[in-house]
């Protein structure tokens, strides 16, 4: 009788920190496509001549995005489906401007997203000061690659 309540103990406890972790993954993969929607609106921007305003969207995304990976465990598989998520979002936003399909619902996500990402810029306020000297780098070097790749072409 003992061993079968040890193992239901076990198994709801497994079940809690499974749910936990779908969620935490949910939360990391909304912020990713709210950061590629941010960063995509940006490019739009920068296709318009506006790179100020395409280095404010990225830097705004990039930082958002970034806290939540730097205070999460997450898993690299978790990591790399999340940057397919942001890549994703990022080509939506630009292959809206470019079939001139930028609608108002198009827009609404824009502004939707920007607000999801300054609410995380505010809760991960304390990550990103503890973090940025370990992900300036890469948020500059990522963001100079979209802008190299904005480019081309």
């Amino acid at each position: 009788m003992k061993i079968i309540k040890l193992c239901i103990i076990i198994f709801f406890i497994l079940s809690f920190l499974s749910s936990f972790a779908k969620a935490q993954t949910k939360r990391l993969d909304n912020l990713a496509a709210c950061a590629g929607v941010v960063i995509g609106n940006g490019a739009v921007d920068f296709y318009l001549g506006d790179e100020q305003a395409f280095d404010v969207a990225a830097n705004i995304a990039y930082s958002a995005y970034l806290s939540e990976v730097f205070s999460g465990g997450y898993k690299q598989n978790d990591l790399q489906i999340a940057d397919q998520i942001l890549g994703g979002n990022v080509d939506k936003i630009i292959g809206a401007h470019n079939s001139e399909s930028f609608t108002s619902d198009v827009y609404e996500e824009v502004v939707g997203c920007y607000r999801a990402l300054v609410k995380q810029l505010m809760d991960g306020a304390d990550t990103i000061i503890n973090n940025q000297d370990k992900w300036n780098e890469l948020k500059n070097t990522s963001i100079e690659t979209l802008k190299r790749m904005l480019r081309a072409g």
